[in-house]
């Protein structure tokens, strides 16, 4: 095949794997991503596949792979995925897991995970593994932000008034936001160790900012308004409460449920989990 009609046979099937995503099934009420997958051989089309097509919560490689293609020779492959392929899943091989070992050459992605357990890391799995690893045409990675919009955001915000929440915070200028309308707050963090992480109020709407230090559960927090609110960056540990106080003059009371600093092995990515209550009564007491 020659180089134009190869690069059109590509742009083909990257539009395919988007129109494919689309119709993607989500198997219950979390904002789940739309992945469509495209598989070329020889210039030829294979398969295409979708998220949840034959089975609830499939992802679109594992439906490829196994349900579509079983017992096809499909090695020196070209694929299409429009999401990074993924590399840990509880029942089944990952989806990286599934391209390595069916010997796949040369993989299109569309975008990277938000995931902080994903991002990136399948990416490098696959070059790890010798295979070509290249991404959609700008605008049509676009196109799957758009579509995946829902799915992306729960990375960067929750507006639930309390609840947990995992995101990278090497990511978004390491800002989450939790809650919604006059209940809004604007957290803000960046890497310190493994055990602990620094959380700011530059750039956000936190107008005030506390260590809640000896608190070991939210019912601790009782007029937790009455810690130091001076700095402008404290640096909790696992386990510890910070407290915050928005513009509006409401209250959220943070724990620091669990650092990871990919720099400090046995971690392979940056990612913080958070548990968090907001008040809607104006008090900066959590018990209860």
């Amino acid at each position: 095949m020659n180089p134009i009609d190869l690069h059109n046979a590509h742009l083909d099937a990257m539009k395919a794997a988007i129109d494919a995503a689309k119709r993607s099934q989500a198997e219950d009420g979390r904002a789940h991503p739309k992945v469509g997958a495209v598989l070329l051989k020889g210039g030829q089309l294979l398969a295409t596949a979708f998220r949840g097509e034959l089975g609830s919560g499939d992802h679109a490689e594992y439906t490829l792979f196994e349900k579509k293609l079983t017992g096809v020779d499909v090695s020196d492959a070209t694929l299409f995925t429009t999401l990074e392929p993924c590399t840990a899943r509880k029942h089944y091989k990952s989806c990286s897991e599934w391209i390595i070992e069916k010997k796949v050459r040369h993989v299109f992605i569309g975008i990277l995970d938000p995931n902080p357990r994903i991002y990136a890391q399948g990416f490098t799995q696959l070059k790890q593994h010798g295979i070509r690893v290249d991404f959609f045409r700008a605008d049509l990675r676009d196109e799957i932000r758009r579509d995946n919009a829902t799915f992306i955001a729960q990375y960067f915000a929750n507006p639930e008034l309390s609840g947990e929440a995992t995101f990278n915070y090497s990511l978004n200028d390491g800002k989450y936001t939790i809650g919604h309308g006059a209940f809004m707050f604007e957290t803000r963090w960046a890497k310190a160790s493994d055990v602990n992480i620094h959380v700011y109020k530059d750039a956000t709407n936190v107008r005030a900012l506390r260590l809640a230090l000896g608190a070991k559960s939210f019912d601790d927090l009782t007029g937790a308004d009455v810690y130091d609110a001076s700095s402008r960056v404290h640096t909790p540990n696992e386990g510890e409460f910070i407290v915050l106080e928005n513009e509006n003059g409401h209250f959220a009371a943070v724990q620091v449920v669990d650092v990871r600093d990919r720099t400090r092995p046995p971690d392979e990515y940056d990612s913080l989990t958070i548990a968090y209550r907001i008040n809607t009564d104006g008090t900066a007491t959590f018990r209860g």
